[in-house]
């Protein structure tokens, strides 16, 4: 049993090309689900009930259907209703739906995180709701927010993966032609996990030192 270099050679500039489509729907479809998540979030906490409704009604959505239902309904289904749009695009839009589901949840908890003490105090002082967002919960709130954060980029990176079903030429499409060329599943699956891990491990690592700048930032 030996593992063949040179398919793993020829394995890598394919795998780095399906890199770069993976890269690009993830850093437009998580940014996108976190301002989603973001107004959703504000939504939930709304003194009216139908955007109260609405919004956790679509977390409800998010949190009870997998991911590949919500691409194979994306996929298959806008055509059905007439909007039309490209692998790409509703990749972008499936990580941006199912990013915000989850964002949302992480923010109505750090925004829990303040003691309501604070909030009635800054409104008795005379400061408005944006001002009492701005100057007192929001800066309170980032260092409890990257860890949760960085861990859902993580994860919605990986699950880019599901594209594949569309023949989206991301990562692990472009491991599939591989294999079906080559059999070296061992090679070109061995080398499409690293390949994941060590984005991952980037990712983990940068998420890092964001947290210990805002905490070094809060304590001054």
């Amino acid at each position: 049993m030996f593992i063949d270099f040179d398919v793993v050679e020829q394995a890598v500039p394919a795998l780095l090309h399906g890199l770069k489509i993976t890269a690009a729907v993830s850093a437009i479809g998580i940014p996108l689900g976190i301002l989603v998540g973001t107004i959703t979030a504000y939504m939930a906490d709304a003194q009216r009930w139908p955007l109260r409704a609405v919004a956790l009604g679509y977390v409800e959505l998010v949190r009870n259907i997998p991911f590949l239902i919500v691409v194979y309904l994306s996929f298959f289904g806008l055509p059905k209703l007439g909007l039309l749009a490209s692998a790409f695009s509703i990749s972008i839009g499936a990580t941006a739906f199912y990013t915000g589901g989850y964002f949302c949840e992480i923010l109505r908890a750090a925004f829990r995180s303040v003691a309501k003490g604070q909030v009635r105090a800054a409104l008795s002082l005379g400061l408005s709701d944006w001002q009492v967002q701005r100057h007192v919960v929001v800066p309170q709130i980032f260092g409890f927010l990257i860890p949760p954060t960085v861990s859902l980029a993580m994860m919605m990176f990986k699950d880019t993966a599901v594209f594949s079903v569309m023949s989206l030429p991301e990562l692990t499409y472009q491991s599939n032609l591989m294999t079906a060329d080559t059999f070296a599943y061992l090679e070109v699956l061995g080398t499409t996990a690293l390949i994941y891990w060590g984005c991952s491990v980037v990712m983990e690592v940068l998420g890092h030192a964001m947290e210990t700048r805002v905490r070094r930032w809060s304590h001054q």
